[in-house]
C-alpha cells in the first residue's frame, strides 16, 4: 500500500509539472504555445537545414524564378485566403508537399479545403508587420520569424470543433515524427515544416 501511494504521488507530481510546463493540453494533445522557446526551436532547425531568409521582393522573385520557392496549391483541397497578396503565395517545395498531403487527407474526411492565411514573408514585409503588431516575431536573431524562409504556413482555424479536433490529431502526429513544428495560435495553426515528406 505504501508503494502504491508513493507511485501515485509521483504520477501526480509529474503530471502537475508537465501541465505547468506545457500549459496547453487539448484532447490529451500537447502543442507548442507561441513563445520565445518555440521561436528559438524553429530557428535552430532553420539553421540546421541551412535555409535562406528572403530579404526583399526582388530576392523573393529570384527564388521563385529559380524554382527554390513554389506556388501554393489552390483548388479543391487548399484555399488561399483572398487577403494574402499574390507575391506571398509561395513556399519551399517540402512545405508545399506537406500541405498537399495534409489537405488531401482533410478533404477526404470533410470534403472541404484547408485555408492558408499566410506563407512566405520577406524580411522587409516582416519588418513592416512588426511595426504595427508588437506580438509579431522579430526580423533577425534567434527568435526571427520562420516565415522569412518559406518553410512556414499558417492554416486558418475557422472550422468546426470536429474539424479542429481531427486537424489537431493529424498535426500532433506530424510533430511527433519530426516532420513539422506546430504552434497553436488563437486564429491559426502555425506550421514550420522541417523535413521532407517520405
Amino acid at each position: 500500500m505504501k508503494k502504491f501511494l508513493m507511485y501515485l504521488m509521483l504520477i501526480l507530481c509529474v503530471t502537475s509539472a508537465q501541465a505547468k510546463h506545457r500549459q496547453h493540453l487539448r484532447h490529451g494533445l500537447a502543442f507548442i504555445m507561441p513563445s520565445r522557446n518555440s521561436l528559438v526551436m524553429q530557428n535552430q532547425m532553420i539553421d540546421q537545414l541551412v535555409l535562406v531568409r528572403i530579404g526583399d521582393e526582388k530576392e523573393l522573385a529570384k527564388m521563385v524564378e529559380d524554382g527554390r520557392l513554389v506556388a501554393l496549391p489552390n483548388g479543391n483541397t487548399v484555399r488561399i485566403a483572398p487577403s494574402l497578396p499574390l507575391n506571398r503565395r509561395f513556399v519551399l517545395p517540402m512545405t508545399r508537399d506537406f500541405l498537399v498531403e495534409l489537405a488531401s487527407a482533410y478533404y477526404a474526411e470533410f470534403h472541404l479545403p484547408l485555408q492558408v492565411d499566410s506563407a512566405i514573408r520577406s524580411r522587409e514585409v516582416q519588418r513592416k508587420l512588426r511595426k504595427r503588431n508588437a506580438s509579431a516575431a522579430p526580423v533577425d536573431g534567434e527568435t526571427a520569424s520562420s516565415h522569412e524562409t518559406g518553410a512556414t504556413i499558417d492554416l486558418s482555424r475557422n472550422m468546426t470543433a470536429k474539424q479542429t479536433h481531427w486537424l489537431e490529431w493529424r498535426l500532433a502526429y506530424y510533430q511527433a515524427i519530426g516532420q513539422a513544428l506546430i504552434e497553436e495560435e488563437r486564429y491559426c495553426f502555425h506550421i514550420c515544416v522541417i523535413k521532407e515528406i517520405q
